[in-house]
């Protein structure tokens, strides 16, 4: 059986990866051959030189980035938070305290080799968007790991050292050459651009499309017999 690859590029300072993440969930509980798809997360930060610390609010934000009234900047918010609900997220936009992401990239990725990388992206994301926990906290990353049954001195030693970071840095590159501008980014078995955080009901008929076309592929591939190949 041909499994279907996704890889997920995002960013935790992104709200409509969560969001993203929330609608590939519901349309798997809905895709019969779930058990079929690999998520693979891709690091992509948004906000590289974002500092360490919390300097400036998302209304803030949203006000100079989008050159929005203090009304404009919070129906946006509403707006967004509303779209997290429909994806089954409890999301407090308003209160997040946006950070550099890097450590939080490169601790999933640590995750990831004790085969909890799916566990630690997941409470990253809530930490973020739900409890308003600023990531580039050494204290945070330590506890949010040892949530997901991480062990607390492994987790310690790894944030001492730059293991994984040539692994963020290789993610980041790769999303360049295939011309990522934006998140969430979405490469379906490598060939099938996906552009941004796409409803259920999309994300569903893409799995069955895909799935069927794997499997088409399987059932009439090339062949040797006693007349022939073909």
């Amino acid at each position: 059986m041909n499994t279907i690859k996704i890889e997920m590029y995002s960013d935790y300072a992104c709200p409509f990866c969560y969001i993203g993440q929330g609608y590939l969930e519901q349309a798997l509980a809905q895709f019969e051959h779930a058990d079929d798809v690999e998520i693979v997360h891709k690091a992509y930060e948004l906000y590289p030189d974002m500092t360490n610390e919390v300097t400036s609010t998302t209304q803030g934000r949203i006000e100079w980035k989008y050159r929005k009234t203090p009304e404009g900047a919070i129906e946006m918010i509403r707006h967004i938070e509303g779209l997290a609900q429909r994806a089954g997220i409890n999301m407090d936009y308003e209160h997040m305290q946006n950070t550099n992401t890097f450590e939080a990239h490169r601790l999933t990725k640590f995750a990831e080799s004790k085969g909890k990388g799916a566990e630690m992206y997941a409470r990253l994301m809530k930490a973020y968007f739900t409890d308003n926990l600023p990531l580039a906290k050494r204290e945070n990353l330590v506890q949010l790991a040892t949530e997901i049954g991480l062990d607390k001195a492994e987790v310690e030693t790894f944030l001492d050292s730059d293991l994984f970071a040539d692994a963020v840095r290789g993610d980041e590159n790769q999303a360049k050459q295939i011309g990522v501008q934006a998140v969430p980014f979405f490469m379906v078995n490598g060939e099938i651009p996906v552009a941004g955080s796409q409803p259920p009901a999309q994300f569903l008929a893409l799995l069955k499309q895909v799935y069927q076309e794997n499997n088409a592929q399987f059932a009439e591939g090339a062949s040797c017999g006693i007349d022939g190949c073909h």
